[in-house]
């Protein structure tokens, strides 16, 4: 099974541990369902510094196939994360820098490659997206984070071409979220931290709890984790409560680490 993540990878500095980690939507969930046995690569653009020989170098160390994987002269994207007394991250203002990731447009070349994938994973602030949805095969199973959106006009406009749109919130978001599943082919998943997560299906709600964790370390990338999880289930089994508990249980993991994914050579 072939999964194709695209496009964001950066270089995470969490100035409370003084140290740096790797994160970015489709790099945490390349990793991720690689662990889970998957064949995934990574397509987008790092730069020519040594932040993206990094981020290579954990790539390839975690056997993600990294063929459209560029190297493109100026900056790897980078980010600074805080953390609260419960594990929460939080980001402060100025602290993104998209680098080569925020221009890097794919090529024919790299949506050629894609085509032959089994699932596409993305994010919907990515510069590619909306090209995306309109090069989108039918047959493959597309998941895309939407990240804290309040703004759904962008889930509206490409909810019957997706496979699971995914939005980190509150329980506030559920009643607007379950009232844009209803009649459209795609699956909405509300992840809710603590609080667990739902997933609408058409007029269906499912529901499932957070998992309990002696201590949170980190929450930055759980949300990445969740999704990884939660698409390789629903792409086995079509089964959302199935899947929802795969994506708490992975999200669980994902706690104890700083970082999107640990480093390899820690």
């Amino acid at each position: 099974m072939k999964v194709a993540c695209f496009s964001v990878a950066a270089l995470d500095f969490f100035p409370q541990q003084n140290d740096y980690f790797a994160g970015g939507n489709s790099l945490n969930q390349a990793i991720r369902m690689k662990q889970l046995g998957l064949d995934t690569s990574f397509v987008g653009a790092l730069g020519t510094d040594e932040n993206g020989d990094r981020i290579e170098e954990l790539l390839r160390g975690e056997g993600v196939n990294l063929t459209q994987c560029h190297r493109v002269e100026g900056n790897t994207a980078t980010n600074r994360i805080f953390n609260d007394e419960k594990g929460e991250r939080f980001g402060v203002d100025d602290a993104w820098n998209g680098g080569v990731y925020e221009t890097y447009l794919l090529s024919e070349e790299d949506w050629k490659y894609m085509a032959d994938s089994d699932i596409w994973v993305t994010h919907a602030n990515n510069p590619n997206f909306r090209e995306a949805l309109k090069r989108k095969p039918r047959h493959i199973l597309m998941g895309v984070d939407f990240l804290h959106f309040k703004e759904y006009g962008l889930l509206e406009d490409s909810l019957d071409i997706i496979t699971v749109a995914y939005f980190g919130g509150t329980p506030d978001m559920a009643d607007d979220l379950a009232r844009l599943a209803k009649g459209r082919k795609g699956i909405v998943v509300l992840t809710l931290g603590a609080e667990g997560s739902r997933a609408f299906v058409d007029d269906k709600v499912y529901r499932q709890t957070a998992l309990s964790v002696e201590k949170v370390i980190d929450t930055t990338g759980c949300g990445d984790a969740f999704q990884a999880a939660f698409t390789y289930e629903y792409y086995k089994s079509r089964n959302v409560t199935a899947a929802l508990l795969a994506g708490a249980e992975l999200g669980r993991t994902a706690t104890q680490t700083h970082g999107g994914v640990p480093w390899i050579t820690q």
